[in-house]
Parts: structure tokens; sequence; C-alpha cells
């Protein structure tokens, strides 16, 4: 009967095993090293040996791999015998390093099966004596890309095994590399803070980046392979231990000025693109909008309604660059036609090319104290495409005839030219509105008729304070108060609000695929829990939480806080890849009588925009925190903050400050109730991780 040589290998090293004498050199591993040792005694279950490094030690049988060769009988202390192992393991080790396992490898790899050491010696050197034998072991433990070690054999992996085990390995080496000259580069960066980060070092920059910021979604093996290179940089440039891998990080990266002060780690942790490729911004910078109707494609004037000698005005910001809408109003036989016109962003930026695959990864515009991240290059968003007085621009207009009690005779959904004729911010609109301007009042008559319609249809109306952080050109952060309940700003939003619900029920209508947005309606408050509460901050913020989450989908359904049987989001397709979407189906449909997208295609888009947009809402609420945090320390611990008590069923209660109108947890000396005023102080902060604690004021 004939053995497979797996098989004989074992029983081999089984039958060696059991007749260990003293003098019998020997194999073993520990921590990942090959050992040579020499048997000397025994002891219960144990064989007593000394290594080549001289330690005397006791194993079990199962861990001894006997050579096939014995110590010299001339050897006879202790002291010759360790002597005779260090320079037999020397030798052994040199003669390892020699052997190119590779080419054993090519000689049998075609034959897939397990090799005894004994053979591969015998293939490979011609015999199998000791030395061939014990280095040739060593070569092949150390070296894994060819063969597969089961306990004491070895096979030959398959070729495409072994190409792919290559490549990791040219990684690993490469990367190797790369952390030794990252250590020399942070030295440079620290005097030289202008010096160009060379491109085999990037990812391990972007690797510290990534630790900083905590992001949590790697892959097991990078954030291992991370922290390790955070822990060695942090030696090498003695940044401090005693702290968390994260502050490490961020010290590292901010000493050799890879980093700032205010660097935005939530930029960082959601993945938000910060500046758009090269293809994008060549994209944008080649496409052609003309200012003038004339200079437009004969075919493009002929689809569209000629609006442009309507006056049009926007109303925006002061400081806003990418404006894309504009309202209108003209007198009728009737009584009055008004026009909400939104930019075609659709007209100018193809499905699929560089722009609209940069806009769909980004999904939304980001709006920061120090600046701000646009959906589409800058050449796009606040040029091309925005409404900027004088110039034509094709737009999506909804126009909606009203009689002279503003009651709702029709609306209409029109692609067209509009040439907006004037630019006003909102407190210029406040102004005129106050000084009685007829045009302006039109429309705010218009928009409040509006309101009331919703309202009557159960539409909530939740007062929210709000401020805007924003940093000025000596770097000190400020604060903008947002008051929506101005009236220039209640006026645009209703006609916003207007304009959405209008495209939503024609798409509805039209069988137009759309994500539209609904919302249930809230429980209802006890009577008894409505008077416990004064109005004012406690008050507004129980109503905002009540309120049910919005959901998404393809029927329309009814949005209690609107107080609208159909709504989506139309009217900033500048700023929102979703609008966008919306533009294309409309357009589509209106040129040949289909939508650009089916349902079934439709759903996908929607999902992967969802997720992108979930992401860059969470950056731009932990961004603004971030901001709001950076002002409270600037404003400096000795000065005191009001606060209202807006929550107290957790362990300690919510308050929401004055002045920022954040919402943080404090702990206080009493029990409070909903509604109380608090005088607080800063006590410490970190923005950079969203921490901010602040204590009751004496």
């Amino acid at each position: 009967m004939t053995t497979s040589p797996k098989e004989s290998g074992k029983s081999s090293i089984g039958a060696v095993s059991a007749s260990l004498s003293n003098g019998t050199l020997v194999q073993y591993e520990d921590d990942g090293q090959v050992f040579l040792a020499s048997i000397i005694g025994l002891k219960k279950d144990k064989l007593l040996a000394i290594n080549h490094r001289g330690r005397e030690l006791e194993l079990g049988k199962g861990r001894m791999y006997p050579l096939p060769g014995r110590e010299p009988s001339t050897v006879g202390s202790t002291a010759a015998r360790t002597q005779y192992l260090a320079t037999l393991a020397t030798a052994l080790d040199e003669k390892a390093a020699t052997i190119d396992v590779g080419e054993i490898w090519s000689f049998v790899h075609e034959e897939l099966r397990e090799y005894t050491v004994k053979e591969l010696s015998e293939l490979y050197f011609g015999s199998d004596t000791l030395e061939y034998h014990a280095a040739l072991r060593i070569a092949l433990i150390r070296e894994k890309t060819h063969f597969k070690r089961d306990k004491e054999n070895f096979e030959p992996r398959a070729q495409a095994t072994v190409e792919e085990l290559k490549k990791a390995e040219d990684v690993k080496r490469k990367k190797l590399a790369a952390r030794g000259i990252t250590l020399a580069f942070l030295q440079q960066r620290i005097s030289e803070p202008e010096c160009e980060i060379p491109f085999e070092l990037q990812d391990n920059f972007c690797l510290m980046a990534e630790v900083a910021a905590n992001v949590q979604h790697l892959d097991a093996a990078r954030q291992r392979e991370g922290k390790e290179l955070v822990s060695l940089c942090a030696t090498a440039l003695g940044v401090s231990d005693n702290n968390p891998i994260e502050k490490q990080a961020f010290t590292v990266l901010l000493k050799v000025h890879y980093f700032q002060k205010d660097t935005n780690l939530s930029f960082i942790r959601n993945e938000i693109p910060l500046i758009h490729g090269e293809s994008a911004r060549i994209e944008a910078d080649q496409i052609v909008v003309p200012d003038e109707l004339s200079q437009f494609p004969e075919a493009e004037i002929n689809f569209r309604t000629d609006l442009t000698r309507v006056r049009s005005v926007t109303i925006d910001d002061i400081s806003t660059k990418d404006m894309d809408d504009a309202l209108s109003i003209e007198q009728t036989v009737d009584g009055y036609q008004l026009g909400i016109h939104i930019t075609d962003v659709a007209w100018a930026v193809p499905p699929g090319s560089a722009l609209d695959r940069a806009a769909k990864r980004r999904a939304t515009s980001i709006y920061c104290a120090d600046g701000t991240i646009n959906m589409l290059p800058e050449a796009m968003s606040e040029a091309k495409l925005s409404l900027w007085q004088g110039a034509v621009r094709p737009c999506l207009s909804c126009l909606v005839n009203v009689d002279r009690s503003y009651k709702i005779i029709d609306t209409r959904v029109v692609p067209s030219f509009i040439r907006s004729a004037e630019r006003y911010t909102y407190d210029q609109v406040d102004e005129l509105l106050e000084s009685g301007d007829p045009t302006l009042l039109l429309i705010n008559d218009i928009a409040a008729a509006c309101e009331a319609a919703r309202i009557e249809k159960g539409a909530i109306k939740v007062h929210k304070r709000e401020v805007v952080p924003f940093v000025d050109a000596s770097g000190t952060v400020r604060l903008q108060e947002i008051d929506e309940d101005s009236p220039a700003r209640a006026l645009v939003a209703e006609m916003m609000v207007f304009g959405n619900s209008i495209i939503a029920r024609f798409a509805s209508d039209k069988g137009i695929p759309f994500l539209f947005r609904g919302q249930e309606r809230p429980e209802p408050e006890p009577q008894e829990q409505k008077a416990e509460t004064a109005e004012g901050p406690a008050k507004d913020f129980g109503a905002r939480t009540k309120l049910k989450k919005s959901t998404v989908g393809f029927v329309a359904s009814f949005h209690s806080s609107l107080g609208l049987d159909a709504y989506a989001q139309a009217t900033s397709p500048i700023r929102r890849y979703m609008d966008l979407c919306h533009q294309r189906q409309l357009i589509s449909y209106f040129k040949t009588g289909k939508p650009w997208l089916t349902q079934e295609d439709f759903e996908p888009l929607a999902f992967e925009v969802e997720n992108y947009l979930q992401a860059a809402t969470l950056a731009s609420r932990e961004t603004k925190r971030f901001w709001l945090q950076r002002y409270l320390e600037q404003r400096g611990r000795d000065r005191t903050i009001e606060a209202t008590v807006v929550r107290t069923d957790q362990k300690s209660p919510l308050v929401e400050l004055d002045e920022v109108y954040l919402t943080v947890f404090v702990r206080t000396p009493k029990s409070v109730k909903l509604g109380d005023r608090l005088t607080l102080r800063l006590t410490s902060s970190d923005p950079h991780t969203d921490y901010v604690r602040f204590e009751v004021a004496s």
C-alpha cells in the first residue's frame, strides 16, 4: 500500500518525534520566528531543549520539528553546544536568504499537491542534508507567496493566487517605504509649510486625516494601519501620547501645516468632496450660455415661452451669488398673473457628464461660515446659470392666474426665457414693502392668501430662531441673525412652497415620476400640556419635536406641516441635485411627451442621491455647530450667556442658548421646568469633537 506525500510526511515525523533523544536537532516556532534547538533531556511529557541563543526551555513534542541530523559528538558542554547552535543558525539564515522559493514553485506548481520539505530539498538541491533541509524550511515558512502551508507540508498555490499575493506584497512594500519617507517629509514640512506633498505620500496624509476625523466606515486593516502610522509620526514629532489617537493625529497634521486650527473634520468624516475635478471644471468653462435671446439656438427659442418682457426680480441675501429663482406679477383682464421662475439647470448639464457626476456626488451645496461648497462649479452656479440682472436665462416657470381676490383661476408650468430686471436683497424688500411698493405688495398679498389657504388645510407654522455664523476678513467669527418671519423672507419662502406644490401637482397629474415629499399629522397635544408651557423657545422646541419625520416616495401624499396634497422640491436646481433631476423629467416631458426616467430607473438614482444628501446634511449641521462653538470660545469663558430649558425628560435638562440658539445638556443644582431661564458660563469646549460644557453661573 502506498501513501501520499502528506501522509508519509506525517508518519515519518511522528516516528521521529516518538524517538527524540538527546542531541537531536530540532526547529520550533515562536512569535513568527524559526528557532534552532537541541534536545537535552525529558521532563514528564515535555522535552528539555537549549536554543541557539543559549536559553533552556520546555516544549511539547508537538512543537518540535526534528531535522535530519544531530549535534556533533564533540559538543560536550553547554557553552560549546550554544556556540555550535549559534554558528549553525547563522549559516542556516544566510543559506535561507539565497533560496529562490519562486524557482522551486515553478518546478511543481502545475501539480497541485502537498510536498514534504524532504521532497523539495532533494528536488532543489539534489540531496536532503541537515543544512539544506533546515534552510529550505526556514525559507518556505518566511516566504508565504508561492506555497500554502499545512502543518509540516507545503502545497504550491495556483498561479492566479500567486499573482494576487505578489501585487499585495508589492503594495505592502511600497507602503512601508512610504512610511519611512513620510517621517522624513514631516520634518521638512515643519520648516517648509509650502512644500508640496509628493503623490506617493498623499494617501498616508489622507489616512492620518481619517484617524483625526474618527472615520468609522473604514475597513479594520486600514483603521489599524492609520493608527499605527499616527503613533509612529506622533513619537517622531514629540506629540504627547496621553491624548486619544484622534487628537494625536490632528496635532501631528496641525504641526506639519496639513491642517489648520479650523479644519473641518466633518467634511472628512462624511466624505464631502471639497473641490471639483478637472473634467467638471473644463466642461463648466466650455458651456456657453448667451445673455441675449437672439443668441440661443432657434429650436430652443421655439420650444420656450418668451417672458423676457415681463419684469422679473430676484430676492436673496446680499452675499448670494447662485440666484436660482425670480418672481414676476402682471395685471390681466381677470386679475393678475404671478410668475415663479426657476433657472433651467437641466438645459446646460447633460446627464452622465462630468458636471452631472460631480453634482450627483455632492447632492447639495453646503454653506459654511468660511465659504460655500457649491454643488456645481462656480462658473455655472454663480455665473452662467445664475439669474443675474439684465441677463437672459432659460427657466422653468410656474404661471399662476388669480382673480382680484387672489383666488387661483389656473396654473401652468412652461419652459421659458426670462430677463431679471432687478436684484433685491431681503432688507431692501422689507423697506419697499414698508414704504408701499405696489408690485411687491401685490406679490406679498398673494403669498399671504396662499399661506392662509394652507393653514386652513392644517399647515403648522413653527417658529425657529436661527443665526448664520460667518468669518470676516480678520478671521473673527460673527453671527447674522435670520428672522424667518420678516416680510421679505416670508414672501420668498411662501412663493417657493407654492412653486414646488404647483410642479408636484403637475407631475402627479401627468404621471411623471417624481420624488414626492409627505408628512403624517402629528399626535394631538393634550390640552393641559398646551397650557403648561409659556410662549417662547420651550414651546417652539416642543412643537418641532412633535412633528413626524417627512417621507419620500413616488406617489404624492399629504404634507401636514405644509398643508399640501402634493409637494416636491424643484425650485433650487443649482443647489440640490434632486431638483435638477425633477427639471429633467419635466423638460423631457415637454419635448417628447415622455419623462427622462421611468420610475424603475429613477428609484436607484434617488436612493443613491439620498445617501449622499444625508451625508451632506449631517456635515452641514455639524459644521454649523462647529462654528457656533468657535464663536462661544471667541466670546470668552468669563462672559455669561442666557438659556431656556426646552426639555426635562433626560438625566440633565436640555437648554437652548440665547444668541447662538444651540441646544446643549446642562447639569443644574436643582430641578427645573420647561421654560425656566438659566444663566450659564462656558467651562470647556472642543469644537472638533462637538464637545461643549456649561455650568450654571452662581
